[in-house]
């Protein structure tokens, strides 16, 4: 079942969307035909996110809306290449520190 509390955090969810699938704020917000600005106060939580803005986010990622708003996202093709960024970072480490810092700001 979906309540207001579902919506809190989608910013950060599509925040840790995009690092996984190593795209840049710049890039993405390009994609969408939004600012870098606004992009940035999305993933900050400074502003909401639309529905149709969402369905875009979930196309250019091929992922389910449900996938963003419970932050469930598949990442085993990723992890079972091995694929590791530039960075030396695998999209598991990425994840987990996103996390951690997510979980350091609630507090």
């Amino acid at each position: 079942m979906y309540d207001e509390k579902s919506l809190q955090g989608i910013g950060t969810k599509i925040k840790l969307l995009r690092t996984l699938r190593r795209v840049s704020q710049q890039q993405l917000a390009k994609q969408l035909g939004i600012s870098q600005t606004h992009m940035s106060n999305i993933e900050g939580g400074r502003v909401s996110v639309n529905l149709r803005l969402l369905m875009r986010i979930a196309n250019l990622f091929a992922c389910r809306l449900d996938d963003i708003i419970s932050g469930d996202f598949n990442t085993e093709g990723e992890a079972a290449a091995g694929a590791v960024p530039e960075e030396g970072y695998s999209a598991d480490e990425v994840r987990l520190l996103l996390k951690m810092l997510q979980l350091t700001k609630n507090k």
